[in-house]
């Protein structure tokens, strides 16, 4: 069932066929948000096709795409590509072995970090940006998993708050649910979304409202990210079992949290780490370490474990890039696939649109046939989607 939508039906995604290691795959699917229009008429479009493929290989260029897992994200993938155009302004793309598109080398840069950086003590320390946890979310969190909670115990802590009051009526009252009378109460609204979903809301929510930097743009493209990677985490863990759903979802949207401490309190670093990440085309996190001498996964397990969200959701922050899934958590493994399937759509953070290899033995614990995985990627493209008209009134602002 989708997180907004109810359960209604959705376009399927016909299964395709996995293609060789490097080729673009060209599944015909519809998006999920695309009505009728299909793949092959979107490809129509003069240069669209080309384009489409041209961006998917460069952003799966370092992926095994004989999986027939990653063949079935890679269709979905094409899919929005076709479906969103090409952006009207060119932007040098690098390949993995750090040549930009027109044949230029990029410099190496030293890995020393620079000398006025502040270690991770010192940033954690400082106050003007997301240094304290957003307490309604604790205090739901802690409400919604207990037993005895009712929606009277929910729509009391999210009443006092009028940001979130009207988050959560906006939705209530939207198009995805057309309530055939109108939701004027949150106590209403909390019966009809139920509780659980109605903690991813005010999740996503509430950290849209944290979000300090300066750059709008750079705080919408972190929100997208996070709610796509939170949707997708929340998916694996209704399909596959062995987390809880609600918990997942508020895992995947902290995850990155690191990032935006980083761009809240050092935004000139932030964009100077971006920069480097795409010119070299290295993992973002690799950047930070060069100028930082630490990453956003080390920020966001010490912030986060200073919230007492719960050792896996800190840690859950800490392991996303990590290298192998054998030994993590269930929570921590949908977060991880949760991150790349954001990645994989275009929800990227900037500096990090190039999808990296998944961590080892992270699909084969998915026990999912392709089918279904696919489904399950179509799902979470059009919940994510549907979440952000819900909350912001349009989808490509």
């Amino acid at each position: 069932m989708g997180f907004f939508t109810g359960g209604k039906p959705r376009p399927s995604a016909p299964s395709a066929a996995a293609p060789k290691a490097g080729a673009a795959p060209h599944p015909a699917r519809p998006g999920p948000a695309s009505g009728p229009e299909r793949e092959t008429d979107l490809a129509a479009r003069p240069g669209a096709a080309a384009w489409a493929d041209a961006e998917l290989s460069r952003r799966f260029a370092q992926v095994d795409m004989s999986h027939p897992l990653l063949a079935e994200l890679a269709g979905w993938a094409r899919t929005r590509l076709l479906r969103e155009g090409q952006p009207d302004t060119g932007r040098t793309a690098r390949n993995p072995s750090g040549t930009s598109a027109d044949g230029g080398t990029a410099t190496a840069r030293s890995a020393a970090p620079r000398t006025d950086a502040p270690s991770l003590a010192a940033l954690l320390a400082r106050r003007p940006a997301l240094t304290t946890p957003p307490e309604v979310v604790q205090r739901l969190s802690a409400l919604v998993t207990s037993d005895d909670a009712t929606p009277d115990d929910v729509a009391r802590i999210i009443q006092h708050d009028t940001y979130l009051t009207a988050a959560v009526l906006r939705i209530a009252n939207s198009p995805l649910h057309a309530p055939l009378v109108p939701v004027e109460t949150v106590q209403r609204a909390v019966m009809m979304l139920g509780m659980r979903q109605i903690l991813s809301l005010v999740t996503a929510a509430s950290l849209m409202r944290l979000m300090t930097p300066r750059d709008v743009s750079a705080r919408r493209t972190f929100w997208r990210h996070a709610a796509c990677a939170a949707t997708a985490a929340r998916a694996l863990a209704v399909a596959c079992g062995g987390a809880e759903p609600g918990r997942a979802f508020v895992a995947g949207m902290l995850h990155d949290i690191g990032h935006l401490l980083l761009m809240g309190n050092l935004p000139d670093l932030a964009t100077q780490i971006s920069r480097r990440a795409r010119q070299e085309a290295m993992p973002i996190q690799a950047a930070e370490r060069q100028l930082l001498g630490y990453d956003h996964c080390d920020i966001g397990h010490r912030l986060l474990d200073a919230w007492r969200l719960g050792d896996a959701v800190a840690e859950a922050a800490a392991t996303h890039h990590g290298p192998d899934a054998r030994d993590w958590s269930d929570l921590g493994l949908y977060v991880h696939l949760g991150d790349g399937i954001a990645v994989a759509l275009g929800y990227h953070m900037p500096g990090d649109e190039l999808l990296r290899q998944p961590a080892r033995g992270a699909l084969d614990r998915l026990k999912l046939a392709p089918a279904a995985f696919s489904s399950l990627v179509g799902h979470v493209l059009a919940d994510t989607e549907a979440m952000e008209q819900a909350l912001f009134g349009d989808a490509a602002a």
